[in-house]
């Protein structure tokens, strides 16, 4: 495997879903340590679609984003059902999130230079 888990979930057939993410910003998602899934995420959020034992299964990968911290959710889900959501519930998206940063730094960018020039 490459990179560091951040998932490990052990389906009812006695699989191992695992996902891992590496410094290149590529994440890879390996069932009983064979890849079946690897993309590169933007803005922080990632969606893998692959295919066991006859079953679709969806991981999406968000930025979670709170006063205690930062990190990320992780929802794992068989078809339309949700097996694990580890996090929160996707709230702002990640393109979102990069415009609201973006705007608080030309604001504190503004900000500063008032307080400088005067």
């Amino acid at each position: 495997m490459i990179g560091t888990k951040l998932l490990s979930y052990k389906l009812d057939d006695g699989s191992m879903i695992e996902f891992t993410n590496a410094m290149s910003g590529f994440g890879r998602v390996y069932v009983n340590g064979e890849e079946v899934s690897k993309k590169r995420g933007w803005g922080g959020s990632e969606s893998h679609l692959f295919n066991h034992n006859g079953s679709e299964y969806q991981l999406n990968i968000w930025p979670l984003l709170s006063f205690h911290g930062f990190g990320f959710s992780i929802e794992l889900k068989k078809g339309e059902e949700r097996l694990m959501l580890s996090g929160k519930e996707p709230g702002i998206t990640g393109w979102k999130v990069f415009f609201l940063a973006l705007a608080v730094g030309v604001l504190l960018g503004m900000l500063t230079i008032l307080l400088i020039e005067s």
